[in-house]
């Protein structure tokens, strides 16, 4: 099969000059066919006895973009990555499919609608709390309506579903649905800016009756900025409040909990052929730890990029600080975890439709319990082949 897939890549792209972007009437047809190779020297991220391993990557996907007159665009994708490891392969190997689907409709009176569906199997880990790597679907179904309100005014309305279901029973405690609705009030303070004054509520419904006393209702309040921050800065910065309660008591943890966060994603143009990405949120992970219901994730990364001719290069850190509200009954003490990454990447255009890249990636974790700290180095090269 890779040798297969190999093939089919160096076939692909020795014509994908002629092709570009496929049109069939209205309809576009995007490609896009990819090739990793890495070394992992702690594939289980473990603190004892790390083993290491090689790790092809290899991915298959299409865009599709249909524009049916000049108000309603239908959008899909499908991707298909196949992971072969040099280790353990009746364990470790695996294939992961990533779908979407949206529609979005321009409607009179500066009135927009849309509605997108995202759906993924992977063996990727839910939340930075695992270690283990976990056969997992989720999808995430949302609709969303906008229009002016009056002058400077406008509104959203929103509504979300998530479902989780995880295929292996060792993590099944994690199974659940969420659900959001609520609406927007923005008021545009320039031409490019807008204040955000937002609010959802939640609900939270886990499927095993084992795991039941985390089902909860919550509401979120936001407020914040979006688009032009600040010169050569756009992006989303907002702070709020989640307000949670739970159906059901667990021991002695809280059944109300109030929980102040903040989102920020911002792009940082500094200079020409340079970028900053700046990345940060505090909120609340569903986690089965304990007596946990819950940790509170603090998440801060930058990455910065340069343009040198046919060259990118890239720097990045990630630093995240995990709280767990509730007391380990073996240690004694709430955990405490730390993670870090570093990472550095560069990317050569071949062509305007293939790309040559490598990459190095470190991550850590240290924690108040021992058994959950490890160190990781990756190192990777890829051609991706874009049509």
């Amino acid at each position: 099969m890779k040798k297969l897939l190999i093939a089919f890549l160096l076939l692909t792209t020795a014509n994908a000059g002629a092709m570009q972007n496929i049109k069939l009437g209205t309809l576009e047809i995007n490609p896009q066919v990819s090739v990793q190779q890495s070394y992992d020297s702690n594939i289980y991220l473990t603190r004892t006895k790390p083993l290491s391993a090689n790790i092809n990557r290899t991915g298959l996907g299409v865009n599709l973009l249909n524009k049916i007159g000049s108000r309603l665009d239908l959008k899909g994708a499908y991707t298909a990555e196949f992971l072969s490891y040099s280790r353990s392969t009746n364990i470790n190997n695996a294939t992961h499919h990533l779908a979407s689907l949206g529609v979005e409709a321009r409607l009179p009176k500066s009135t927009t609608f849309i509605l997108d569906d995202k759906y993924m199997q992977t063996t990727d880990q839910a939340t930075s709390e695992l270690t283990a790597r976990a056969l997992r679907v989720q999808n995430t179904a949302g609709a969303g309506l906008e229009a002016p309100l009056r002058g400077k005014f406008g509104f959203n309305l929103a509504a979300q579903h998530t479902y989780h279901n995880y295929l292996a029973a060792v993590n099944n405690l994690l199974d659940r649905q969420e659900m959001l609705s609520g609406a927007d009030l923005t008021f545009k303070v320039q031409p490019k800016t807008k204040l955000v004054l937002g609010f959802r509520y939640g609900t939270m419904s886990y499927k095993l009756a084992s795991a039941d006393n985390g089902d909860a209702f919550y509401n979120n309040w936001d407020l914040g900025l979006t688009g032009n921050i600040a010169p050569k800065l756009v992006g989303t910065i907002k702070a709020g409040v989640q307000y949670r309660r739970y159906e059901k008591s667990l021991n002695q943890a809280a059944d109300k909990i109030n929980t102040g966060g903040y989102s920020a994603q911002l792009l940082w143009k500094p200079a020409e052929l340079t970028e900053v990405i700046l990345y940060g949120k505090r909120g609340n992970v569903e986690t089965s730890y304990g007596d946990n219901r819950f940790y509170t994730s603090n998440t801060g990364d930058i990455t910065l990029s340069r343009q040198v001719h046919k060259l990118k290069a890239g720097l990045g850190f990630n630093y995240e600080a995990i709280a767990y509200p509730e007391i380990t009954a073996l240690t004694g003490k709430k955990r405490l975890d730390t993670n870090t990454n570093m990472r550095a990447t560069a990317e050569y255009d071949m062509r305007k439709w293939l790309k040559a890249g490598v990459g190095y990636m470190y991550k850590n974790r240290t924690t108040n319990e021992k058994d959950f700290k490890y160190h990781d180095n990756i190192v990777s090269v890829e051609l991706k082949g874009m049509f």
